[in-house]
């Protein structure tokens, strides 16, 4: 799938477009031609949202009495294809990416277009209140002209200027990790995810998948908030297109950085999806690793590093301990599941004070990490947010120690599924830990964790009772 260019596509901030004859304008354009295509059509905007994930016909809200479906063996070798929980993620969605884009790009110039139309990204992490609302060319049911956007789509909890997603939801903490490559054994789920093999849903999430991904496809909400039919948004491609950037900033801020060298992770697994001309074109994660070199090639305007020079220090220090050879102890957890709604649920975890001792032991030339796991998450209903709090017993100003997006655990929770698991979130909290040691007196025998609906004007979605954390533990290394 890798082929050299003489001149890259340059993937704009869709922040600095939205005039007439800009790649966000022919975005609109390009959009409009895919969708006039029957889903049949592997160009077509249908075929490539199910290559995402399909709900099946009677679920598709695009469906039509006269539809044509694919045959069941097309279906089942190119629709249900996107990767999560697994380190694939962001190979595998950089290659979708970029066929994506070719379509489009094929459909533009078609249209009387630009030949180097490139598609743009969704920068909300950029500091800014205006960064964090929906592109304003995605709020107007009607375009300029009167006529109806194609960037529009009903539904979607963020449907005005006013609604915002939260910072706290686009924080790129994910940055500052290495290794790109978790373990699922309690440990450091990794910046690109855990170690799989295909894995269409189920699993752990690396921490780039977890903040910002998952919380921005929930925080978009209404076709956004489930992966069957996410892709049929226009917001998906400008949002996971900024996540693609975000794999080119990891990339590029520090020199230890480094994609997997495991020949599984390389070549192990192949992909295959659909070029423009509707031809099947087959990659590995090994052709995704330079931009330039990934079909037509692409670049970015802007990988700066958003934490500058100040920061490395501190980036590198993290990235030493990770290549730690230490095993993951498990030193705590609760003796059950916990039931998530639409108010805030606490649980208990008690720790093992043999094992936490033994674990602090083991690390004494170096500080211990810590890792509260979200383990197994389950369940039916839409997609939710949670704000992840961690104290003391009888504490009375929690820590926010991270979130828990239950993006795609309906589907991982499947009867008869290949991942019957649910999803497991880690968050890092050695800080926490320490704060909680230095500043209030912690004994180590027991946190409270508390669950926080955060989804800002609107209540929490999820039916009470609807989803479950099977189980809280923390894990030292």
């Amino acid at each position: 799938m890798a082929t050299a260019v003489k001149t890259p596509r340059l993937r704009k901030n869709v922040l600095t477009l939205g005039k007439t004859g800009d790649d966000l304008d022919w975005y609109a354009k390009g959009v409009a031609v895919l969708r006039a295509r029957p889903l049949s059509d592997p160009t077509s905007w249908r075929y490539m949202a199910a290559v995402h994930g399909y709900p099946g016909h009677a679920s598709d809200p695009f469906a039509q009495p006269g539809d044509k479906l694919p045959s069941k063996a097309d279906q089942q070798a190119f629709w249900n294809q996107c990767q999560h929980q697994t380190w694939f993620f962001l190979p595998w969605h950089r290659g979708y990416l970029a066929c994506f884009e070719e379509i489009v790009a094929d459909a533009v110039v078609g249209a009387g277009g630009p030949p180097d139309w490139a598609l743009p990204y969704w920068n909300y992490s950029d500091g800014s209140a205006q960064a964090r609302q929906l592109p304003a060319a995605l709020l107007n049911q009607l375009d300029k002209k009167g006529n109806p956007n194609p960037l529009w789509i009903s539904g979607r909890a963020m449907s005005t200027a006013a609604a915002k997603l939260p910072a706290t939801h686009v924080d790129l903490s994910a940055l500052k990790d290495s290794p790109f490559a978790g373990t699922s054994g309690g440990g450091d789920p990794g910046f690109g995810g855990v170690q799989t093999g295909f894995s269409h849903f189920g699993g752990t999430n690396g921490r780039l998948e977890n903040l910002p991904h998952n919380a921005v496809h929930v925080d978009v909400g209404g076709l956004m908030s489930s992966p069957d039919t996410a892709a049929l948004d226009p917001a998906f491609w400008l949002h996971h297109a900024n996540i693609d950037r975000l794999w080119e900033v990891w990339t590029h801020r520090d020199p230890t950085f480094l994609d997997p060298k495991s020949k599984a992770w390389l070549t192990g697994t192949s992909f295959q999806l659909h070029d423009k001309s509707g031809k099947v074109v087959k990659f590995t994660p090994s052709q995704m690793r330079d931009t330039l070199k990934v079909r037509h090639g692409y670049h970015y305007d802007d990988i700066s590093d958003p934490f500058h020079a100040a920061a490395q220090p501190a980036v590198a220090t993290r990235s030493v301990m990770a290549k730690s050879a230490a095993k993951p102890e498990l030193v705590a957890a609760t003796a059950g599941a916990v039931s998530l709604a639409g108010a805030p649920a606490s649980a208990s975890v008690v720790f093992n004070q043999a094992a936490r001792m033994a674990a602090v032991n083991r690390a004494a030339a170096r500080p211990v990490r810590a890792y509260l796991n979200l383990e197994n998450v389950k369940g039916k209903g839409a997609s939710s947010n949670y704000d992840v709090l961690v104290d003391v017993p009888q504490g009375k100003k929690p820590l926010l120690a991270g979130h828990l997006s239950t993006f795609g655990v309906e589907a991982a929770s499947a009867a008869g599924g290949k991942h019957g698991g649910g999803i497991t979130t880690v968050l890092e909290i050695s800080s926490l830990i320490d704060t909680l040691h230095r500043e209030r007196n912690w004994d180590g025998g027991q946190l409270d964790v508390t669950f926080v609906p955060n989804q800002p004007g609107r209540e929490s979605q999820a039916r009470p009772g609807s989803i479950k954390v099977g189980r809280i533990s923390v894990y030292y290394e």
